[in-house]
């Protein structure tokens, strides 16, 4: 397998598609040569991952990919592997003899030699061969309970790519046939992030720019020196909603082409609002790390709900649980995979997202959705966002807790109230909705919901708020 297109630049180091394939090229020669067959790969710079991942994959070697780079993750995630190769030198928490002793890390000092050497070499023209059956390891990057290793085919990404090229080409190139460059906010170590920040701009020949920018004044100060080129922004709800407090996009708002939001739900008044000030409709991706990407939208509405499949995956929906279940190459071509999100079926291509099926509970024999207990009450004014879970005390009944981010307005109400004012008045508005019994009893507010960088909210967190 070889990348049908070549002509990609990473804009930040200076290089071309030709001598990155190339010191891919030397990587590969080099780790081929290794008796270890499954990699941890950890790095946190971009390009230096990209160099490693796509040599291990022409190597033919499994690689593993830690959500980050915290001790006791690697160590957990190095169950999976033989030797580890990236920053165990750098990973914040580490003591990197301790490190060593316990699993062998590669010397990747020799490899920075090896392409130290290779930069001065001139370039050969031989192309990367991949290996389409090599393993790709990725982990579910919840915030509670232990991590689940999901096994891909590097074969299963690039279809997932191709898909992606299909669907989305028109929105990043324009008349003139330029292509947006490809930026991001969101980490390569994730499978949103490896998929649409690295493996698609690099597939489809298009230019990449890798840094992570953490901070959107850093990303704008960027974007203003690259004049003259129009940019595709990969990032995560949790990143577009600190975004509006204060959206310094505005000021780059025309080389802006699109945006991208995956990993977690995208507000509804945040994906309007962004549209209102940026002109551009976010794409919405719907999946998870075992599905891969399965819909797609760009609301219109603050009542649009409606998901588009992507052409490549079949879906249908229990009558009784209403849970949907999919047929997709990024799973199983031959075999239905039953997903934990209850869906509505609109017709053939659409369906409207209903909350997790493990979202649904019992409060004293009565049966409810804690997601749509949230999101109604993020339709209330006072509130930004809303997370509702069950709260369990020793020698008493349970009842259900309500952690939410405040809106301008809540904010402005919450500091003229007391807060069992505010509780009861938001009680009340739920009860608009639902029985007594199961609107939420305990209210927690933050200013901001305890999201990570891809979108996933800190749930361990929120529960301790009613210790």
């Amino acid at each position: 397998m070889k990348f049908p297109n070549q002509s990609s630049h990473f804009i930040e180091q200076g290089v071309s598609f030709s001598q990155w394939q190339q010191q891919v090229i030397c990587l590969k020669d080099k780790l081929s040569e290794q008796p270890q067959q499954t990699w941890l790969l950890f790095c946190q710079d971009s390009y230096l991952f990209s160099l490693y991942f796509f040599a291990l994959v022409a190597a033919n070697k499994r690689v593993v990919l830690p959500p980050n780079g915290q001790s006791l993750q690697l160590q957990q995630c190095m169950v999976h592997a033989d030797i580890f190769l990236g920053d165990c030198h750098e990973s914040q928490g580490i003591d990197n003899n301790d490190l060593v002793d316990e699993y062998p890390c590669f010397d990747i000092a020799s490899l920075k030699c090896l392409l130290a050497k290779e930069a001065n070499s001139p370039v050969t023209g031989v192309k990367l061969v991949l290996n389409p059956e090599s393993d790709i390891v990725f982990f579910t990057s919840g915030s509670s309970g232990q991590a689940k290793a999901i096994y891909k085919k590097f074969n299963q990404l690039i279809i997932e790519v191709e898909q992606l090229e299909k669907t989305f080409c028109s929105q990043l190139d324009n008349d003139e046939g330029e292509s947006a460059l490809v930026m991001a906010t969101v980490s390569h170590q994730h499978i949103y992030g490896l998929l649409f920040k690295l493996l698609w701009p690099l597939w489809s020949g298009r230019d990449l720019y890798l840094q992570a920018f953490a901070y959107p004044e850093h990303l704008v100060q960027k974007i203003k020196q690259l004049t003259n080129r129009n940019i595709c922004l990969i990032s995560s709800p949790a990143y577009y909603h600190r975004l509006l407090n204060d959206n310094v996009l505005r000021e780059v708002r025309d080389q802006l082409q699109v945006l991208f939001s995956s990993g977690g739900p995208l507000n509804a008044a945040a994906s309007i609002d962004l549209h209102s000030e940026l002109n551009i409709r976010p794409i919405e991706v719907f999946g998870s790390t075992e599905t891969g990407g399965i819909a797609w939208r760009q609301r219109v509405s603050l009542d649009d709900e409606n998901w588009q499949v992507f052409s490549e995956i079949q879906f249908s929906a229990d009558d009784e649980t209403q849970r949907l279940a999919i047929l997709s190459p990024y799973v199983n071509r031959q075999q239905w995979y039953e997903t934990d999100d209850r869906v509505e079926l609109i017709d053939k291509q659409r369906f409207k997202l209903l909350g997790r099926a493990d979202r649904i509970v019992k409060i004293e024999e009565k049966r409810c959705s804690l997601d749509e207990l949230g999101a109604r009450l993020t339709e209330h004014e006072w509130i930004a966002q809303a997370y509702v879970l069950v709260h369990e005390q020793v020698g008493k009944r349970r009842c259900l807790a309500a952690v939410a981010e405040l809106s301008s307005a809540g904010q402005l109400a919450f500091s003229i109230d007391k807060k069992f004012t505010f509780d009861r008045q938001l009680k009340t508005f739920l009860k608009q909705y639902f029985e007594a019994i199961v609107v939420p009893r305990k209210f927690r507010y933050l200013e901001q919901l305890p999201y990570n960088s891809q979108g996933k909210l800190n749930k361990k967190h929120l529960e301790s708020l009613f210790d």
